[in-house]
C-alpha cells in the first residue's frame, strides 16, 4: 500500500507539471500573438507584391484596405 501511495504522488506530481507546464506556453503564445503586428505584415506583404505586378501589368495597382473600404 505505501509502494502505491508512493507511485500515485510520484504519477501525479509529473501530471501536475506537465498540466503547468503546456498552461505557461499557451498563454505565453497568445500574448505572442497579440503582440505581433499582423495587419502591418499584410500591407507590407501587398506592396511587396504589387511591385512585382507593376513591371509585368503596368495598369493594375493594389489599393490598401482602408482605403478601399473609406471610397
Amino acid at each position: 500500500m505505501e509502494n502505491l501511495m508512493g507511485f500515485a504522488e510520484v504519477a501525479g506530481a509529473i501530471f501536475m507539471s506537465f498540466a503547468v507546464a503546456l498552461t505557461l506556453q499557451w498563454v505565453g503564445l497568445v500574448v505572442l500573438m497579440r503582440l505581433m503586428p499582423a495587419r502591418a505584415m499584410e500591407e507590407e506583404t501587398a506592396e511587396t507584391a504589387g511591385r512585382g505586378l507593376r513591371g509585368k501589368m503596368p495598369g493594375l495597382s493594389l489599393v490598401p484596405r482602408e482605403r478601399k473600404n473609406a471610397a
